[in-house]
C-alpha cells in the first residue's frame, strides 16, 4: 500500500491527519538540524523533521520510522523528549525534541533538498511558521 493511501486511510479512521515531528539538537555544538523542504506544503522552508503517521501507529514509533526514512540514520541514537500534542479541526501533531551527542551528516530522502545545523541565534530563512518559537523553547 502506498504512503499516500496509508495517510488517507489514517485520516479517514481518525477524522484528522496525524503527524509527528522532532527538533534534533546536537549536544556537542548546541545546534539544531533543520531540513529544507522539497515539496508542498512549505516548499523551500527550513523545518524540523516531520511526517504523517500510519494507521494504528504510535507517535514515537512513527517518529522513529520518519527519522530512518528522511535522514537515513539509526533512530535509536536520538534521545526523544515528548513536548506536546497540538490539535486543530484537521490535524493532530505530536511534537518532540531529540538530542544526539554529535552533529552528523544526514542521508536525505526526496522530501528534503538540503540541511543545515544552526544555532538559536542565527536561524536560516525562510523558516517554517512558528519554528523559531519552538527552537527558542528547546
Amino acid at each position: 500500500m502506498s504512503k499516500l493511501i496509508k495517510n488517507l486511510l489514517n485520516e479517514t479512521l481518525t477524522g484528522r491527519k496525524r503527524h509527528v515531528g522532532v527538533l534534533i539538537k546536537a549536544l556537542d555544538s548546541g545546534r539544531f538540524l533543520l531540513l529544507k523542504r522539497a515539496g508542498i506544503p512549505h516548499k523551500g522552508t527550513f523545518s524540523l523533521l516531520s511526517g504523517g503517521m500510519e494507521p494504528n501507529e504510535e507517535p514515537l514509533e512513527a517518529l522513529k520510522r520518519e527519522v530512518s526514512e528522511e535522514i537515513g540514520i539509526d533512530p535509536n541514537i536520538i534521545k526523544y523528549n515528548y513536548i506536546n500534542k497540538e490539535t486543530s479541526d484537521k490535524a493532530e501533531f505530536f511534537y518532540y525534541v531529540g538530542t544526539v551527542k554529535n552533529e552528523f551528516i544526514p542521508k536525505l530522502d526526496f522530501e528534503n533538498i538540503s540541511y543545515i545545523w544552526q544555532g538559536k541565534d542565527n536561524l536560516p530563512t525562510p523558516l517554517y511558521p512558528n519554528l523559531d518559537k519552538k527552537i527558542a523553547q528547546a
